[in-house]
């Protein structure tokens, strides 16, 4: 794993197994990354991320056992607005909801990424990433494009898609205003280009 990412990120996402181990030895579903860190995984570091976002329920266990991993709550200027920090790498980790795309995502769907010291981080599916991404871009009037480039750029480099899933995912997140074929479409293009 980590020939391809970045060290700062390999490290960060150590640490931040340690802490889902914690999570999950009292009992709980362990903490799923979501967000840009799952995309800079996706894409194999192509698209970087300045921090990890994590999915919760249990964010006041998960973040004690962040503090015991060595992380310290943001603070002061130049900060993350809210999560936590590690002194010696410049990747930062937030608790951003409770459950998985607010409920529209899929738990039997996440995977366990294996990293080199033994340790295992639950990752969102590719699909509710895509998802995800197709929903940052559906802000009109303004839609974002570098949300749209990162749907595109997941879609072609997916292994195996549950396309009817993805379609249907898709579709939640934006609210009926786009579909897998318009991804589809976007992807082919830029393919052609």
């Amino acid at each position: 794993m980590s020939e391809f990412y970045r060290p700062e990120l390999v490290e960060a996402l150590k640490l931040v197994a340690e802490a889902s181990d914690a999570v999950a030895a009292d009992g709980h579903q362990r903490p799923v990354l979501v967000g840009g860190a799952a995309v800079e995984l996706a894409t194999l570091g192509e698209l970087i991320s300045g921090d990890l976002d994590i999915v919760t329920p249990w964010q006041a266990d998960f973040e004690a056992a962040l503090e015991k991993a060595g992380f310290v709550r943001s603070v002061g200027p130049g900060s993350f607005s809210r999560g936590f920090q590690h002194p010696n790498l410049s990747v930062g980790v937030e608790v951003v909801g409770s459950t998985l795309m607010d409920g529209r995502g899929s738990y039997d769907r996440v995977f366990l990424l294996r990293l080199d010291n033994g340790r295992a981080v639950s990752v969102i599916c590719i699909e509710d990433l895509i998802a995800d991404r197709m929903a940052q871009y559906n802000c009109p009037p303004s839609y974002d494009l570098q949300a749209l480039d990162q749907a595109e750029k997941l879609y072609q480099l997916a292994f195996e898609l549950d396309k009817t899933y993805l379609d249907k995912r898709i579709v939640e997140e934006t609210s009926g205003d786009f579909d897998l074929a318009f991804l589809e479409k976007k992807a082919y293009a830029r393919d052609n280009d």
